[in-house]
């Protein structure tokens, strides 16, 4: 219980102390070392422990390093905390080391040279718990003789006075509230609001919280780092799981400084805490014991291109703000790099990667390891597709977005608010190219519209399928199988005795083929200068920055000149779906074809997309999947919606304004299968759109609350939103 609590009440115990400064930093449960996994060396150690049978003791064990790439070394963590006295004062380190050559199994415990071998050379049965006895009283007895208890910790440690008396039932309308609890006065510690034990788990977390909270800040700032938080978290027995704590730091508001203000926080975790249990369960329930994971290979295998241009882009972001050339940045200038190669990382992946990434003594991130973090979070979104996998949880949290968005009774909306809904689906932690490659397959009108229910059904057709962990598996395995095939032709060449120039050049000429798509495709540059000329001709305004009205670029688009670049359908809709929109109603077409044309290029490489890129996604394909059972449980709309007379959509009607009142069919499918016509009203596009731009939206939901919506649905179909 609250292991790194040490931190703040032991003093005076250096060797142990030691230990702390690396607890969150173990070692990954799937790394191989010499054939061994980490997960299966910390169910060997827990499965001598069950041996002391050191009942009254609770422990922890960690995988923390590897020595001579063949012993892992582990580390338990034994503590006797007690009702009245929740924070240990005293705890014992035992260390473990599995030599995966030999496959011995031996321990010793802290300060003490005496090496121990699990089946031979150990205390006898039944000594384990006395010999953690004495070494606890040790310690004792050496805090009583030197009194090393800070005047803090002695605040803290007093017993809670007057304990019956909070006991007795309030009277009604007296019940101290969360905010009440939260509140303590000047120079006083918070104490527990006088409830009893009906008072709810909620009421009691936010307390627990509450009070823990207050004993780190000793300064009485009511804020801590970042660090101190993740720590608190860790240590306090909240149920959660590592993802878990990650997504409840997400929904705390972090200063600049680094800094966050825990109160608000506190008061709002023990609804997000719940919804995360929740959560966690039904997936578990619903994917069994025998799940299936994804090992770091297969994300090596699949997204080792994209995350290198990553890494490479942000990169040079990093050494632009480390002119020292130190290799660490400030959580904050950390955060703006990641934030401004937000074409390259998604909010999501922003949000996470923030809680992942490790911090020195002075509280800097180390930029360095970021390939390696974000190669991880590829793997963990796998691992841990809760509402990814969950298609009323998923349709859920996507129409709770689009309510948010502005989202029509007829249910149009402009494929750049479409765009925005997924850039803002904290819930789900889709990569920036999911997004794209999912706006690639939408299908809108030629006014760039596009039916709410229709694209509800692509994304919970193709989200649960890019999160399956068996199709990835399938896939990787693939993609192995092709690359090996072509590795053991040309070998196969180079033994038939080809010259090797000649065949690396043939090689050469072969890829250069296939890259432009068994054709003579224009390649990168040719593509970027021509769309540029075809902008330049349809731009009337010859501003200094070059921009397009939405109508005209979208008429752009149809240029023959276009139709040249040999872009597919698909490279078409997926470029003009990022087109940002600023507050005019225009858009700055020369950065945005310097930014998306790459990727394009980039994207037509990728394997891991390729089959979703090749099917047909329009809005009557049979494989789409029939949303109609979902609707009795999540509806839509909050209300019931007049047929006869709705409410035109303004984002798409103002683009045309010489069809001022003219009403259209829409010709997608709606969430009830049915075309609705709708009437214009110009003028409100341009608002609309830039109210909406993807940028805003990346640089303004860093703060959520995950249980926000508790009263929106029913607690089987939701998924709780973290969007602010």
């Amino acid at each position: 219980f609250n292991k790194h609590f040490i931190l703040f009440f032991r003093r005076g115990d250096p060797p142990a102390w030691a230990h702390w400064s690396k607890m969150r930093d173990e070692l990954n449960t799937s790394l191989l070392v010499g054939g061994v996994k980490v997960e299966a060396a910390l169910k060997q150690v827990e499965s001598e422990l069950s041996n002391w049978k050191c009942n009254k003791y609770t422990h922890i064990t960690r995988a923390v390093q590897v020595t001579d790439q063949k012993v892992i070394d582990l580390e338990t963590i034994f503590s006797r905390p007690a009702q009245d006295c929740p924070v240990p004062v005293a705890v014992v380190f035992v260390q473990f080391h599995l030599d995966t050559s030999t496959g011995s199994l031996s321990y010793q415990f802290e300060q003490e040279n005496v090496q121990h071998e699990v089946g031979g050379q150990g205390l006898a049965p039944g000594m384990y718990e006395r010999w953690l006895d004495r070494i606890i009283g040790d310690k004792l007895q050496v805090r009583q003789l030197h009194d090393l208890a800070t005047p803090f910790e002695q605040t803290r440690l007093v017993p809670p006075p007057t304990m019956v008396e909070e006991e007795k039932v309030p009277e009604p309308g007296q019940e101290k509230t969360v905010e009440e609890a939260l509140a303590p006065a000047a120079g006083q510690v918070s104490e527990k609001p006088g409830a009893k034990e009906q008072a709810g788990d909620k009421l009691e977390l936010s307390t627990l919280l509450a009070n823990i909270f207050d004993a780190a800040d000793e300064e009485d700032e009511f804020e801590l780092s970042h660090k101190e938080v993740a720590d608190l978290l860790y240590a306090t027995p909240l149920g959660l799981t590592d993802w878990d704590i990650k997504l409840l730091l997400t929904t705390a508001t972090e200063f600049e400084t680094g800094k966050i203000e825990y109160r608000p926080f506190v008061q709002a975790a023990p609804e997000i805490i719940e919804a995360l249990l929740k959560r966690r369960a039904a997936f578990e329930e619903r994917m069994g014991p025998e799940a299936v994971q994804v090992s770091m290979e297969d994300i090596e295998l699949c997204f080792g291109d994209e995350i290198e241009e990553i890494s490479r882009s942000t990169r040079e972001a990093f050494a632009s703000l480390d002119s020292g050339g130190t290799g660490a940045l400030t959580r904050h200038e950390f955060k703006t790099c990641l934030m401004n190669r937000i074409e390259r990382l998604s909010l999501q992946e922003v949000q996470m990667l923030m809680q992942m990434c490790k911090e020195d003594d002075l509280a800097s991130v180390l930029y360095e390891e970021f390939p390696m973090l974000l190669q991880q979070l590829r793997a963990d979104a796998y691992r841990n597709a809760l509402v990814e996998t969950d298609v009323g949880m998923l349709r859920t949290h996507l129409i709770l977005l689009g309510r948010r968005m502005g989202l029509p009774p007829d249910n149009i909306m402009p494929v750049w608010d479409i765009r925005n809904v997924l850039l803002s689906a904290d819930q789900l932690c889709l990569s920036r190219m999911m997004i794209h490659v999912i706006l690639s397959i939408v299908h809108p009108d030629d006014h760039g519209d596009v039916d709410f229910g229709y694209f509800l059904q692509v994304c919970c057709t193709v989200i649960p399928w890019m999160f399956d962990s068996a199709a990835f598996n399938e896939k990787a395995a693939t993609i192995a199988k092709d690359k090996a095939d072509a590795q053991a032709k040309q070998e196969l060449e180079e033994l038939q005795g080809i010259t090797s120039s000649l065949a690396n050049k043939k090689r050469g000429l072969d890829e250069e083929d296939q890259e432009d798509t068994q054709a003579n495709a224009p390649d990168r540059d040719a593509v970027e200068k021509s769309l540029i000329h075809v902008g330049n001709q349809a731009d009337e305004k010859h501003r200094s920055q070059p921009t397009l009205e939405v109508r005209r670029f979208l008429e752009a688009m149809k240029h023959e000149s276009v139709q040249a670049c040999q872009l597919s359908e698909a490279e078409l809709r997926g470029f003009i779906a990022e087109a940002e929109i600023d507050e005019r109603g225009d858009v700055a077409y020369v950065d945005h074809i310097k930014t998306w044309v790459p990727i394009i290029f980039e994207l037509r490489k990728s394997r891991i997309y390729d089959s979703i890129l090749a099917k047909e996604w329009g809005p009557h394909e049979d494989h789409l999947i029939n949303l109609s059972s979902y609707e009795a449980q999540f509806p839509l709309h909050l209300t019931g919606d007049d047929e006869d007379q709705r409410p035109g959509s303004a984002a798409s009607s103002a683009r045309s304004k010489e069809k001022k009142g003219a009403g259209r069919k829409n010709g997608s499918k709606t969430s009830t299968g049915h075309e609705r016509g709708r009437s214009g009203q110009p003028g409100s596009a341009k608002k609309a759109l830039s109210r909406n731009s993807s940028r805003s939206i990346a640089r303004s939901d860093s703060q959520s609350s995950l249980g926000s919506e508790k009263n929106d649905s029913r607690a089987g179909s939701r998924a709780p939103s973290r969007t602010g």
